[in-house]
Protein backbone atom coordinates (compact mmCIF):
# COMPACT_ATOMS: atom_id res chain seq x y z
CA UNK A 1 0.00 0.00 0.00
CA UNK A 2 0.70 3.50 -0.85
CA UNK A 3 1.37 6.27 1.53
CA UNK A 4 0.18 10.09 1.44
CA UNK A 5 3.97 10.97 -0.66
CA UNK A 6 2.76 8.36 -3.03
CA UNK A 7 -0.55 10.79 -4.07
CA UNK A 8 1.44 13.09 -5.77
CA UNK A 9 -0.82 15.78 -7.27
CA UNK A 10 -0.65 17.52 -10.22
CA UNK A 11 1.18 20.92 -11.10
CA UNK A 12 0.19 23.02 -13.22
CA UNK A 13 2.05 26.58 -14.26
CA UNK A 14 -0.89 28.11 -13.23
CA UNK A 15 -0.75 31.45 -10.87
CA UNK A 16 -3.18 30.78 -7.70
CA UNK A 17 -4.29 34.23 -6.45
CA UNK A 18 -6.21 35.03 -3.31
CA UNK A 19 -9.31 36.90 -3.89
CA UNK A 20 -9.11 37.94 -0.31
CA UNK A 21 -5.60 39.58 -0.40
CA UNK A 22 -6.21 41.62 -3.52
CA UNK A 23 -4.95 38.90 -6.04
CA UNK A 24 -2.05 37.67 -4.09
CA UNK A 25 0.16 35.19 -5.61
CA UNK A 26 0.49 31.97 -3.37
CA UNK A 27 1.89 29.23 -6.25
CA UNK A 28 0.68 27.13 -8.97
CA UNK A 29 -2.79 25.33 -8.74
CA UNK A 30 -2.50 21.79 -8.32
CA UNK A 31 -4.63 19.66 -9.80
CA UNK A 32 -5.40 16.57 -6.18
CA UNK A 33 -4.71 12.95 -6.86
CA UNK A 34 -7.76 11.43 -5.74
CA UNK A 35 -9.24 8.02 -5.18
CA UNK A 36 -7.44 4.83 -3.55
CA UNK A 37 -5.54 2.45 -5.92
CA UNK A 38 -8.56 1.21 -7.60
CA UNK A 39 -11.38 3.81 -8.68
CA UNK A 40 -14.01 4.29 -5.81
CA UNK A 41 -16.81 2.55 -7.60
CA UNK A 42 -14.35 -0.51 -8.11
CA UNK A 43 -13.58 -0.20 -3.83
CA UNK A 44 -17.60 -0.53 -3.14
CA UNK A 45 -17.85 -3.52 -5.06
CA UNK A 46 -14.94 -5.49 -4.88
CA UNK A 47 -12.43 -4.50 -2.00
CA UNK A 48 -12.61 -6.80 0.92
CA UNK A 49 -9.17 -7.37 1.88
CA UNK A 50 -9.67 -5.07 4.75
CA UNK A 51 -12.40 -7.25 6.91
CA UNK A 52 -14.06 -4.19 8.28
CA UNK A 53 -14.88 -2.41 5.20
CA UNK A 54 -11.99 0.72 5.94
CA UNK A 55 -11.09 2.84 2.71
CA UNK A 56 -7.96 1.59 0.99
CA UNK A 57 -5.04 4.05 1.32
CA UNK A 58 -5.83 6.86 -0.41
CA UNK A 59 -7.11 10.62 -1.35
CA UNK A 60 -10.62 11.51 -0.88
CA UNK A 61 -13.52 13.84 -1.10
CA UNK A 62 -15.91 13.63 2.16
CA UNK A 63 -18.58 12.42 -0.76
CA UNK A 64 -16.23 9.83 -1.54
CA UNK A 65 -15.66 8.33 1.70
CA UNK A 66 -19.49 8.60 2.26
CA UNK A 67 -20.07 6.31 -1.10
CA UNK A 68 -16.93 4.26 0.41
CA UNK A 69 -19.08 3.42 3.64
CA UNK A 70 -22.49 3.21 2.20
CA UNK A 71 -22.33 -1.15 1.67
CA UNK A 72 -22.65 -1.01 5.77
CA UNK A 73 -25.68 0.99 5.89
CA UNK A 74 -27.11 -1.06 2.21
CA UNK A 75 -26.26 -4.51 3.65
CA UNK A 76 -28.63 -3.47 6.23
CA UNK A 77 -31.43 -2.43 4.21
CA UNK A 78 -31.05 -5.83 2.33
CA UNK A 79 -31.00 -7.78 4.80
CA UNK A 80 -34.28 -6.40 6.59
CA UNK A 81 -35.99 -7.29 3.51
CA UNK A 82 -39.23 -6.01 1.31
CA UNK A 83 -40.96 -2.88 3.57
CA UNK A 84 -44.39 -3.47 4.44
CA UNK A 85 -47.12 -1.62 2.17
CA UNK A 86 -48.00 1.73 3.08
CA UNK A 87 -45.08 2.05 5.73
CA UNK A 88 -42.43 4.28 6.02
CA UNK A 89 -39.31 2.26 4.19
CA UNK A 90 -36.32 1.32 6.10
CA UNK A 91 -34.06 3.12 4.27
CA UNK A 92 -35.82 6.21 4.75
CA UNK A 93 -36.33 5.59 8.37
CA UNK A 94 -32.77 4.73 9.06
CA UNK A 95 -31.02 7.54 6.78
CA UNK A 96 -33.64 10.48 8.94
CA UNK A 97 -31.54 8.70 11.93
CA UNK A 98 -28.51 9.39 10.72
CA UNK A 99 -30.13 12.74 9.86
CA UNK A 100 -30.76 13.64 13.47
CA UNK A 101 -27.84 12.25 14.89
CA UNK A 102 -25.75 15.14 12.70
CA UNK A 103 -28.45 17.78 13.88
CA UNK A 104 -27.04 20.36 16.53
CA UNK A 105 -30.11 19.94 18.87
CA UNK A 106 -32.33 17.03 20.00
CA UNK A 107 -32.20 14.21 21.61
CA UNK A 108 -29.96 12.29 19.04
CA UNK A 109 -27.29 15.20 18.21
CA UNK A 110 -23.83 13.84 18.64
CA UNK A 111 -22.79 17.75 18.97
CA UNK A 112 -25.22 19.85 20.76
CA UNK A 113 -23.99 23.15 20.61
CA UNK A 114 -25.71 25.99 22.32
CA UNK A 115 -23.53 30.35 22.31
CA UNK A 116 -24.00 33.50 23.31
CA UNK A 117 -23.91 36.07 20.70
CA UNK A 118 -20.52 36.59 21.64
CA UNK A 119 -19.08 33.25 21.23
CA UNK A 120 -17.91 33.46 17.86
CA UNK A 121 -16.47 30.33 17.38
CA UNK A 122 -18.41 28.14 18.87
CA UNK A 123 -21.54 29.88 16.71
CA UNK A 124 -19.27 29.22 13.55
CA UNK A 125 -18.60 25.37 14.57
CA UNK A 126 -22.07 25.06 15.30
CA UNK A 127 -23.37 26.30 11.90
CA UNK A 128 -20.43 24.75 10.38
CA UNK A 129 -21.78 20.97 11.51
CA UNK A 130 -25.40 22.10 10.28
CA UNK A 131 -24.10 22.69 7.58
CA UNK A 132 -21.97 19.69 6.77
CA UNK A 133 -24.49 17.32 8.83
CA UNK A 134 -27.12 18.23 5.44
CA UNK A 135 -24.97 17.85 2.90
CA UNK A 136 -23.64 13.91 3.99
CA UNK A 137 -26.96 12.81 4.59
CA UNK A 138 -27.58 14.44 0.76
CA UNK A 139 -24.98 12.31 -0.72
CA UNK A 140 -26.49 8.95 1.14
CA UNK A 141 -29.53 9.80 -0.14
CA UNK A 142 -28.23 10.33 -3.66
CA UNK A 143 -25.90 7.43 -3.66
CA UNK A 144 -27.01 4.89 -2.00
CA UNK A 145 -27.89 1.30 -3.96
CA UNK A 146 -29.59 -1.71 -1.55
CA UNK A 147 -29.42 -3.40 -4.78
CA UNK A 148 -25.38 -3.83 -4.89
CA UNK A 149 -25.69 -4.68 -1.20
CA UNK A 150 -23.39 -7.38 0.57
CA UNK A 151 -25.77 -10.33 2.14
CA UNK A 152 -22.68 -11.53 4.28
CA UNK A 153 -20.83 -8.67 5.38
CA UNK A 154 -20.24 -8.33 8.94
CA UNK A 155 -18.90 -6.40 11.81
CA UNK A 156 -18.12 -5.89 14.79
CA UNK A 157 -19.01 -2.43 16.28
CA UNK A 158 -18.11 -1.10 19.48
CA UNK A 159 -20.43 0.92 21.51
CA UNK A 160 -20.17 4.23 20.70
CA UNK A 161 -23.00 6.13 22.87
CA UNK A 162 -25.28 7.13 19.67
CA UNK A 163 -28.57 7.28 20.39
CA UNK A 164 -30.78 6.25 18.09
CA UNK A 165 -34.18 7.73 17.26
CA UNK A 166 -37.12 5.63 18.61
CA UNK A 167 -38.12 4.48 15.05
CA UNK A 168 -34.69 3.31 14.07
CA UNK A 169 -34.75 1.71 17.38
CA UNK A 170 -38.19 -0.51 16.53
CA UNK A 171 -36.89 -0.95 13.38
CA UNK A 172 -33.12 -2.65 14.57
CA UNK A 173 -34.78 -4.29 17.39
CA UNK A 174 -37.70 -5.82 15.91
CA UNK A 175 -38.55 -9.03 14.26
CA UNK A 176 -36.81 -8.60 10.88
CA UNK A 177 -33.69 -7.64 12.44
CA UNK A 178 -30.81 -8.96 13.82
CA UNK A 179 -27.63 -8.39 15.87
CA UNK A 180 -25.36 -8.19 12.85
CA UNK A 181 -27.59 -5.45 10.82
CA UNK A 182 -27.49 -3.77 14.50
CA UNK A 183 -23.46 -3.82 14.25
CA UNK A 184 -23.55 -2.94 11.03
CA UNK A 185 -25.63 -0.23 11.61
CA UNK A 186 -24.05 1.57 14.73
CA UNK A 187 -20.51 1.52 12.67
CA UNK A 188 -22.01 3.10 9.63
CA UNK A 189 -23.64 5.98 11.65
CA UNK A 190 -20.28 6.55 13.96
CA UNK A 191 -18.17 6.89 10.52
CA UNK A 192 -20.39 9.64 9.60
CA UNK A 193 -20.32 10.80 12.79
CA UNK A 194 -16.40 11.16 12.68
CA UNK A 195 -16.74 11.95 9.60
CA UNK A 196 -18.75 15.56 9.75
CA UNK A 197 -16.42 15.84 12.59
CA UNK A 198 -13.28 15.24 10.85
CA UNK A 199 -14.57 18.24 8.13
CA UNK A 200 -15.26 20.90 10.80
CA UNK A 201 -12.29 23.70 10.29
CA UNK A 202 -13.11 23.49 6.60
CA UNK A 203 -14.78 26.17 5.18
CA UNK A 204 -15.02 24.55 1.66
CA UNK A 205 -15.33 21.16 3.09
CA UNK A 206 -16.56 19.60 0.07
CA UNK A 207 -13.35 20.10 -1.44
CA UNK A 208 -10.72 19.35 0.78
CA UNK A 209 -8.72 15.96 -0.26
CA UNK A 210 -8.53 14.02 3.08
CA UNK A 211 -5.67 11.40 3.23
CA UNK A 212 -5.87 7.83 4.32
CA UNK A 213 -2.08 6.96 4.79
CA UNK A 214 -0.86 3.37 4.56
CA UNK A 215 0.01 3.68 8.54
CA UNK A 216 -3.90 4.17 8.64
CA UNK A 217 -5.57 0.74 10.05
CA UNK A 218 -9.03 1.78 11.33
CA UNK A 219 -9.96 4.16 8.59
CA UNK A 220 -12.53 7.17 10.01
CA UNK A 221 -11.89 5.95 13.08
CA UNK A 222 -8.31 6.91 13.22
CA UNK A 223 -10.15 10.34 14.00
CA UNK A 224 -11.54 8.68 17.58
CA UNK A 225 -8.99 10.05 20.32
CA UNK A 226 -8.37 13.59 18.24
CA UNK A 227 -12.43 13.92 18.41
CA UNK A 228 -12.44 13.09 21.91
CA UNK A 229 -9.86 16.26 22.50
CA UNK A 230 -12.23 18.12 20.42
CA UNK A 231 -15.41 17.21 21.64
CA UNK A 232 -14.45 18.23 25.65
CA UNK A 233 -13.32 21.88 24.17
CA UNK A 234 -16.97 22.43 22.53
CA UNK A 235 -18.77 20.82 24.80
CA UNK A 236 -16.65 22.34 28.46
CA UNK A 237 -15.74 25.79 27.46
CA UNK A 238 -14.32 28.33 24.74
CA UNK A 239 -12.92 26.48 21.18
CA UNK A 240 -9.58 27.17 20.79
CA UNK A 241 -8.21 28.16 17.28
CA UNK A 242 -5.25 25.83 17.94
CA UNK A 243 -8.27 23.04 18.56
CA UNK A 244 -9.81 23.97 15.39
CA UNK A 245 -6.23 23.78 13.57
CA UNK A 246 -5.24 19.94 15.17
CA UNK A 247 -8.63 18.91 14.25
CA UNK A 248 -7.95 20.25 10.46
CA UNK A 249 -4.22 18.07 10.66
CA UNK A 250 -6.13 14.49 11.48
CA UNK A 251 -6.49 13.86 7.89
CA UNK A 252 -4.06 16.17 6.21
CA UNK A 253 -1.24 16.77 7.97
CA UNK A 254 -1.70 13.99 11.24
CA UNK A 255 2.24 13.83 11.34
CA UNK A 256 2.56 17.50 11.96
CA UNK A 257 3.28 19.18 15.69
CA UNK A 258 0.40 20.48 17.80
CA UNK A 259 -0.41 24.25 17.46
CA UNK A 260 0.00 26.79 14.31
CA UNK A 261 -2.82 28.73 12.20
CA UNK A 262 -2.31 26.65 8.77
CA UNK A 263 -0.09 23.49 7.18
CA UNK A 264 0.89 22.56 3.54
CA UNK A 265 0.56 19.04 2.77
CA UNK A 266 1.03 16.53 0.23
CA UNK A 267 -2.60 17.99 -2.14
CA UNK A 268 -2.00 21.56 -0.46
CA UNK A 269 -2.56 24.27 1.70
CA UNK A 270 -5.11 25.15 4.59
CA UNK A 271 -4.84 28.60 5.47
CA UNK A 272 -7.57 30.85 7.63
CA UNK A 273 -10.44 31.52 5.20
CA UNK A 274 -10.96 35.06 6.18
CA UNK A 275 -7.61 35.43 4.17
CA UNK A 276 -9.99 34.29 0.85
CA UNK A 277 -12.31 37.44 1.87
CA UNK A 278 -14.44 34.77 3.94
CA UNK A 279 -16.49 36.42 7.11
CA UNK A 280 -15.59 33.35 9.34
CA UNK A 281 -13.35 34.37 11.82
CA UNK A 282 -12.17 30.74 13.05
CA UNK A 283 -13.02 28.37 9.83
CA UNK A 284 -10.04 27.25 7.68
CA UNK A 285 -9.92 27.20 3.63
CA UNK A 286 -8.41 24.39 1.68
CA UNK A 287 -6.04 25.71 -1.33
CA UNK A 288 -5.09 23.49 -4.16
CA UNK A 289 -1.53 25.15 -4.07
CA UNK A 290 2.31 24.53 -2.93
CA UNK A 291 4.22 27.09 -1.39
CA UNK A 292 6.86 25.28 -0.26
CA UNK A 293 8.50 23.03 -2.37
CA UNK A 294 11.58 22.01 0.28
CA UNK A 295 8.89 19.56 1.80
CA UNK A 296 6.28 18.54 2.05
CA UNK A 297 4.31 18.03 5.00
CA UNK A 298 4.72 21.88 7.05
CA UNK A 299 3.25 23.57 10.03
CA UNK A 300 2.20 27.44 9.49
CA UNK A 301 3.15 28.88 13.27
CA UNK A 302 3.10 32.11 14.81
CA UNK A 303 6.66 34.21 14.63
CA UNK A 304 5.75 34.71 18.75
CA UNK A 305 3.84 31.96 20.07
CA UNK A 306 2.46 33.82 22.85
CA UNK A 307 1.57 37.60 21.95
CA UNK A 308 1.56 39.27 24.83
CA UNK A 309 5.53 38.52 25.12
CA UNK A 310 6.30 39.95 21.84
CA UNK A 311 8.42 43.20 21.83
CA UNK A 312 6.26 46.12 21.87
CA UNK A 313 6.83 49.85 21.18
CA UNK A 314 4.94 52.82 21.61
CA UNK A 315 2.81 54.22 18.89
CA UNK A 316 4.27 57.32 16.92
CA UNK A 317 2.69 60.98 16.88
CA UNK A 318 -0.17 61.06 14.71
CA UNK A 319 -0.51 63.52 12.18
CA UNK A 320 -3.51 65.71 13.29
CA UNK A 321 -6.04 66.00 15.65
CA UNK A 322 -9.87 65.50 14.26
CA UNK A 323 -12.44 67.51 16.17
CA UNK A 324 -15.79 66.88 16.35
CA UNK A 325 -17.88 67.12 13.26
CA UNK A 326 -13.91 67.39 11.36
CA UNK A 327 -14.58 63.77 9.45
CA UNK A 328 -13.53 63.30 7.22
CA UNK A 329 -10.58 64.87 7.11
CA UNK A 330 -8.73 66.87 4.06
CA UNK A 331 -5.56 64.89 4.77
CA UNK A 332 -7.41 61.34 4.90
CA UNK A 333 -6.32 61.01 1.01
CA UNK A 334 -3.01 61.53 1.27
CA UNK A 335 -2.45 59.10 4.33
CA UNK A 336 -3.77 56.08 2.69
CA UNK A 337 -1.07 54.41 1.61
CA UNK A 338 -0.91 52.25 -1.43
CA UNK A 339 0.83 48.71 -2.39
CA UNK A 340 2.74 48.88 -5.31
CA UNK A 341 4.31 44.55 -4.48
CA UNK A 342 3.05 42.11 -3.02
CA UNK A 343 4.00 39.01 -1.64
CA UNK A 344 4.48 35.96 0.91
CA UNK A 345 7.68 35.43 2.34
CA UNK A 346 8.89 32.09 3.80
CA UNK A 347 10.95 31.75 7.14
CA UNK A 348 12.71 28.93 8.32
CA UNK A 349 12.88 28.13 11.87
CA UNK A 350 14.83 25.93 14.23
CA UNK A 351 12.12 23.02 13.55
CA UNK A 352 12.23 21.84 9.98
CA UNK A 353 8.81 21.02 9.97
CA UNK A 354 7.71 24.53 10.86
CA UNK A 355 7.66 27.60 8.26
CA UNK A 356 6.95 31.44 9.28
CA UNK A 357 5.20 33.18 6.52
CA UNK A 358 5.02 37.25 6.43
CA UNK A 359 2.76 38.99 4.18
CA UNK A 360 5.93 41.38 2.83
CA UNK A 361 4.79 44.85 0.99
CA UNK A 362 6.22 47.48 -0.83
CA UNK A 363 4.17 50.65 -0.57
CA UNK A 364 4.38 53.66 -2.35
CA UNK A 365 5.49 56.10 0.38
CA UNK A 366 8.72 54.05 -0.28
CA UNK A 367 9.35 51.73 2.63
CA UNK A 368 8.78 48.16 2.64
CA UNK A 369 7.41 46.03 5.34
CA UNK A 370 7.05 42.65 6.78
CA UNK A 371 4.28 41.20 8.81
CA UNK A 372 3.65 37.94 10.54
CA UNK A 373 0.58 36.06 8.68
CA UNK A 374 -0.19 34.39 11.94
CA UNK A 375 -0.27 37.47 13.97
CA UNK A 376 -2.84 38.98 11.30
CA UNK A 377 -5.10 35.72 11.64
CA UNK A 378 -4.70 36.47 15.41
CA UNK A 379 -5.72 39.99 14.67
CA UNK A 380 -8.70 39.37 12.63
CA UNK A 381 -9.55 37.24 15.20
CA UNK A 382 -9.43 39.29 18.06
CA UNK A 383 -10.74 42.42 16.19
CA UNK A 384 -13.58 43.96 16.82
CA UNK A 385 -16.42 45.44 14.25
CA UNK A 386 -17.43 48.68 14.85
CA UNK A 387 -20.95 49.20 16.43
CA UNK A 388 -23.94 49.58 13.35
CA UNK A 389 -26.05 51.68 16.07
CA UNK A 390 -24.13 54.37 17.79
CA UNK A 391 -24.65 57.02 19.83
CA UNK A 392 -24.03 60.65 19.57
CA UNK A 393 -20.79 61.68 21.09
CA UNK A 394 -18.11 61.41 19.23
CA UNK A 395 -15.51 63.47 20.96
CA UNK A 396 -12.15 63.76 18.44
CA UNK A 397 -9.63 61.01 17.02
CA UNK A 398 -5.97 61.24 16.46
CA UNK A 399 -5.60 60.58 12.62
CA UNK A 400 -2.07 58.61 12.02
CA UNK A 401 0.45 57.84 9.26
CA UNK A 402 -0.20 53.96 8.28
CA UNK A 403 2.73 53.59 6.42
CA UNK A 404 5.06 54.92 9.50
CA UNK A 405 2.70 53.08 11.98
CA UNK A 406 3.76 49.43 9.90
CA UNK A 407 7.27 50.99 9.46
CA UNK A 408 7.34 50.43 13.69
CA UNK A 409 9.38 47.52 14.91
CA UNK A 410 7.43 44.78 17.02
CA UNK A 411 3.54 45.29 18.37
CA UNK A 412 2.80 48.86 18.11
CA UNK A 413 0.60 49.98 21.19
CA UNK A 414 0.23 52.55 23.71
CA UNK A 415 2.42 51.82 26.70
CA UNK A 416 0.87 54.61 28.68
CA UNK A 417 -0.44 53.28 32.49
CA UNK A 418 -3.03 55.43 32.63
CA UNK A 419 -4.70 58.62 30.53
CA UNK A 420 -5.20 57.60 26.77
CA UNK A 421 -8.25 56.76 25.89
CA UNK A 422 -8.15 58.78 22.48
CA UNK A 423 -9.31 57.18 19.08
CA UNK A 424 -6.37 56.53 16.82
CA UNK A 425 -7.51 56.33 13.47
CA UNK A 426 -5.27 54.66 10.87
CA UNK A 427 -6.60 55.06 6.90
CA UNK A 428 -6.13 51.46 5.60
CA UNK A 429 -8.49 51.47 2.16
CA UNK A 430 -6.26 49.41 0.68
CA UNK A 431 -7.00 45.50 1.66
CA UNK A 432 -3.24 44.74 2.08
CA UNK A 433 -2.43 47.64 4.21
CA UNK A 434 -5.71 46.98 6.12
CA UNK A 435 -4.23 43.30 7.06
CA UNK A 436 -0.78 44.26 7.66
CA UNK A 437 -2.18 46.64 10.41
CA UNK A 438 -3.66 44.16 12.14
CA UNK A 439 -0.67 41.92 12.28
CA UNK A 440 1.27 45.04 13.80
CA UNK A 441 -1.31 46.69 15.84
CA UNK A 442 -1.33 45.27 19.55
CA UNK A 443 -4.50 43.08 19.47
CA UNK A 444 -6.10 44.17 22.65
CA UNK A 445 -8.71 47.04 21.51
CA UNK A 446 -8.36 47.29 17.48
CA UNK A 447 -11.63 48.00 15.80
CA UNK A 448 -12.55 47.72 11.73
CA UNK A 449 -14.35 50.49 10.24
CA UNK A 450 -15.70 50.82 7.47
CA UNK A 451 -14.85 54.20 5.65
CA UNK A 452 -18.64 55.05 4.64
CA UNK A 453 -19.64 54.51 8.91
CA UNK A 454 -19.97 57.59 11.09
CA UNK A 455 -16.35 57.44 13.35
CA UNK A 456 -18.87 57.35 16.33
CA UNK A 457 -18.93 53.83 15.29
CA UNK A 458 -15.58 53.21 16.47
CA UNK A 459 -15.96 55.10 19.88
CA UNK A 460 -19.03 53.05 21.65
CA UNK A 461 -16.80 49.46 20.15
CA UNK A 462 -14.52 47.45 21.80
CA UNK A 463 -13.48 47.51 25.36
CA UNK A 464 -15.02 50.11 27.66
CA UNK A 465 -11.63 51.70 28.65
CA UNK A 466 -7.79 52.18 27.17
CA UNK A 467 -6.80 53.42 23.98
CA UNK A 468 -9.06 52.43 20.71
CA UNK A 469 -7.08 51.52 17.41
CA UNK A 470 -9.37 52.60 14.19
CA UNK A 471 -8.39 50.43 10.74
CA UNK A 472 -10.48 52.58 8.47
CA UNK A 473 -11.35 50.25 5.81
CA UNK A 474 -13.24 50.66 2.47
CA UNK A 475 -16.54 51.08 2.17
CA UNK A 476 -18.14 46.91 1.99
CA UNK A 477 -19.71 47.82 -0.82
CA UNK A 478 -16.14 48.05 -2.06
CA UNK A 479 -13.93 45.25 -0.61
CA UNK A 480 -13.44 42.07 -2.16
CA UNK A 481 -15.89 39.52 -1.23
CA UNK A 482 -14.81 36.88 -3.46
CA UNK A 483 -13.67 33.59 -2.02
CA UNK A 484 -12.01 31.22 -4.32
CA UNK A 485 -8.79 31.63 -5.13
CA UNK A 486 -8.27 32.50 -9.60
Amino acid sequence: MRNSVMFPPTATTIPYRLAGLAGLILGHRLIPSLGPYQSMESHRTTHHSQSEHHPAPGVYTARELVSGALPLLESVILRLGRDAPNRVKAKDTLIDGLASSLAITGRESTLPLSYTASDTSRKEIAWQAYQIGKSLVRYVREVINADEADPDLKIYSQCDGHLWTPATASLLLGSRSSGDLMHLYNEWLHRMVLLRDALLPFENYEEVPLLIASSNSRGLRDFEEPRKVFLLECLTGIISQSAIVNVAKAFTGASLPQGGYGLQYSQGLVLPAFLSGSPSLHLLRYHPVRLDDSRTDLLFDYEHPIYYRAPRNEISQPEQRIPPGAWPPPSLMTLNPQVTKSSIGVNIGSDPSRRILQLQLDINTGISVSVDLGQIARGRRYAYQACKNPKKGFASALLHATARTLAQPGLVTSTKKKGDNQVHVFPAKDPLVGLALLGKLYPENVILLDEDEAPESAEKTGKGFGARFVVLQAASSQRINGIHGA
